[in-house]
């Protein structure tokens, strides 16, 4: 699960600094740790493995740090994979569970980029960056399979759980859910959650005192299962579905919609005030 913990006034005078030159909403400032370490699997131990596990390591920490559409467009995010191994600080080879990969040469490879080397890189480029500094989201989720709708249940959904939290660290989107105590239950239905008038879900929202809200129904199909999405921010209104996938990158899917939204939204570039 992403690690998101509450940040000193340093980290929360800068959020209120953005606010005050860019007219940003603003959230509760929470720091979400680890943006520049990721663990992901290599085929083998070998050089040529590590490699390539490496440039795939770079490109997904650049993927939740940099304000762009399409990072493998940008010639400086070119550049630095070429030569991804020179901004390693530590990396790491572990054993997988056999039950997970059973037979197989491949390792679990923990990576950590020096930050300090890579974003300077970045800047020099002009290159829109979005601080560690992030607001939260609360996410309201209709899950929709063979049991029938109903709102998700972390206790309830492990399989699910675990696929959000991938899905919030790997983006680095601090996530948060409704109680669905009692109350919010007699206020609002699952229909309202991607209803056509928003009106009552954002009223009901409220009392979590975020800046974004985020709505979603992932429908399993088969052997995939199919994410429809709103994301409310500032005002306006994203809204996009995805194609049917593993349940995983179904997640990531969602959470890439947000991404985008708050990324261009706070994203930073150097000697500039704010990229929008």
């Amino acid at each position: 699960m992403v690690n998101v913990v509450m940040k000193g006034k340093s980290g929360f005078l800068r959020l209120c600094l953005w606010g005050l030159l860019c007219n940003c909403p603003l959230a509760e400032a929470v720091e979400v740790k680890g943006l520049y370490e990721i663990e992901l699997i290599a085929n083998s131990q070998s050089a040529e493995d590590r490699t390539q596990a490496i440039k795939q390591a770079m490109y997904a920490v650049l993927s939740r740090v940099l304000v762009s559409e399409d990072i493998s467009k940008i010639p400086v995010v070119q550049q630095a994979l070429s030569s991804a191994q020179n901004y390693v600080k530590q990396s790491q080879f572990s054993l997988i569970s056999a039950d997970e990969l059973p037979d197989t040469d491949a390792r679990l490879l923990r990576v950590q980029f020096d930050e300090d080397q890579l974003m300077e890189v970045m800047r020099k480029s002009q290159v829109g960056i979005w601080s560690e500094i992030r607001p939260e989201t609360l996410v309201w989720l209709v899950v929709d399979d063979e049991e029938g709708r109903r709102f998700y249940n972390a206790d309830s959904m492990p399989e699910l759980e675990s696929a959000l939290a991938f899905a919030s660290k790997i983006k680095g989107v601090p996530m948060i859910f409704p109680m669905l105590d009692l109350e919010e239950q007699q206020k609002i239905s699952l229909s309202e959650v991607l209803g056509a008038d928003s009106r009552n879900l954002l009223a009901v929202s409220a009392r979590y005192e975020v800046t974004s809200v985020m709505a979603g129904r992932i429908a399993k199909k088969g052997d995939c299962w199919q994410g429809e999405w709103a994301f409310y921010f500032d005002g306006k209104i994203k809204q996009w579905s995805g194609a049917c996938l593993p349940l995983k990158a179904a997640a990531v899917a969602g959470v890439q919609g947000a991404y985008d939204v708050l990324s261009n939204y706070y994203g930073v570039k150097p000697e500039s005030s704010a990229a929008h």
